[in-house]
């Protein structure tokens, strides 16, 4: 059954269809009208039945076709199909004929908003009332009264119950194209925090390890003085060189739609790269600048809390600051690495060189970086990750000379904890 009433109401809900079937049946209803035995009333009694027939035929017919337009003008044809029935009704004497107006009133309720729906079926009920007052006496008024008004709320509780059908399937619909939209937007989102990801690990692990090669590589070449193995070494830095560059054009590529990582991290508070780091894997990145000829420095105040977040976080400025003075300073010697663990579980992270560049890729005079690059993505995206987690981070010359670049990062395991307090 409840399929039977789902199949009825989509096939009344189906305008296309029942903008034909309206005008059809007041078109039926009106050829078995006049094919029927009928005389015209007393005041048109010199008029001959085939043209009183032909008249009553012509009037069907424009009400039929009248309904063809109640889709885009539901209350006007009401009102339209109002008047004809009271004309014809008051011309004919005879009020039967109805279909034409509740055809009409049927589009107005579906279709009209509910001040239009309340005119367009008060008139249809007015007029109704006036038809059978004026015709109708005794005993058979209330008769004939009750049952065409049956008949007009019986249509207006049918297009009611159409139109809520039709309002509930739209609603669903519009529900559905809102989930479709939001499953598409959740893997589009997914897919910019995994090229994030990429992009960070890219240049974090791949651009340290090829600059160190390429620092180790041109400090080596420098101090040998045999021909041959200078040429191998040059090539080596070369093909370095080139794959820092080809890595860092596949980041800028990863990321050229998305310049900052998405605000949504992972369910284990991961945001950059694709794991979280310790500060014990800051000993190897250290080890490497040392073999590149920097005397590295590296002292810690304070009770560190091994907070995992703060960790990686510390890990990523680190060696971010440690690769940028490989790559863009100027004869630096030396790196100053300070981390500072405060009462409340803030870190304050320091790393200063003493090269001779006013900034990381702009130096004074003629000297020129020992690694040419363009600016990239690193500090900004690590800036927006000590953003998110309620910290800071500023780089910039130094008052003494060099680059230093200081970070202050909250503790998060405290935050979480007192969370779930």
């Amino acid at each position: 059954m409840k399929g039977m009433a789902t199949n009825l109401f989509e096939l009344l809900s189906n305008q296309r269809l029942t903008r034909f079937v309206a005008p059809l049946l007041s078109l039926v209803y009106t050829l078995l009208y006049v094919s029927a035995p009928m005389f015209p009333p007393v005041w048109a009694e010199n008029i001959p039945l085939p043209v009183w027939k032909t008249v009553i035929g012509l009037i069907g017919f424009l009400c039929s076709c009248l309904l063809y337009w109640s889709r885009q003008l539901p209350l006007l044809i009401t009102i339209m199909e109002t008047l004809i029935y009271i004309g014809l009704s008051f011309a004919t004497s005879d009020d039967s004929f109805l279909i034409p107006l509740v055809g009409a009133l049927y589009f107005c309720v579906c279709l009209s908003s509910v001040p239009r729906i309340a005119t367009g079926v008060g008139e249809a009920a007015a007029a109704v009332s006036l038809v059978t007052f004026s015709m109708h006496a005794g005993h058979m008024l209330f008769l004939e009264w009750s049952a065409r008004m049956a008949v007009i709320m019986a249509v207006v509780a049918a297009a009611i119950a159409v139109r809520s059908y039709r309002i509930r399937r739209e609603t669903q619909q519009r529900e559905e194209q809102e989930r479709i939209r939001s499953e598409m937007l959740a893997r589009q989102r997914d897919l910019a925090i995994s090229r994030a990801q990429v992009a960070g690990e890219l240049h974090d692990s791949v651009g340290h390890d090829l600059t160190t090669i390429i620092a180790l590589t041109q400090g080596f070449a420098d101090s040998v003085e045999t021909e041959e193995l200078q040429e191998v070494l040059k090539d080596i830095n070369q093909v370095a060189r080139d794959g820092l560059a080809d890595t860092r054009q596949a980041v800028r590529t990863l990321v050229q739609e998305h310049e900052a990582l998405p605000e949504e991290s992972d369910d284990d508070g991961r945001s950059y790269g694709s794991r979280l780091h310790t500060l014990d894997e800051l000993d190897t990145v250290i080890a490497h600048a040392r073999a590149a000829g920097l005397a590295v420095v590296s002292t810690e105040t304070g009770h560190q809390r091994h907070d995992p977040r703060q960790d990686n976080l510390c890990f990523i400025i680190s060696r971010e600051a440690i690769t940028n003075t490989l790559r863009h300073a100027s004869d630096p010697s030396t790196i100053v690495i300070s981390r500072d663990y405060e009462q409340e579980g803030t870190l304050r992270i320091s790393i200063h060189d003493d090269g001779h560049g006013n900034e990381h890729g702009q130096v004074l005079g003629d000297q020129q970086p020992a690694i040419h690059d363009h600016q990239g993505v690193g500090l900004k995206q690590i800036s927006e990750q000590c953003r998110l987690m309620e910290g800071s981070l500023s780089c910039g010359l130094s008052e003494n000379g060099g680059w230093t670049v200081e970070a202050i990062l909250p503790g998060t395991s405290e935050k979480e904890g007192n969370a779930h307090d």
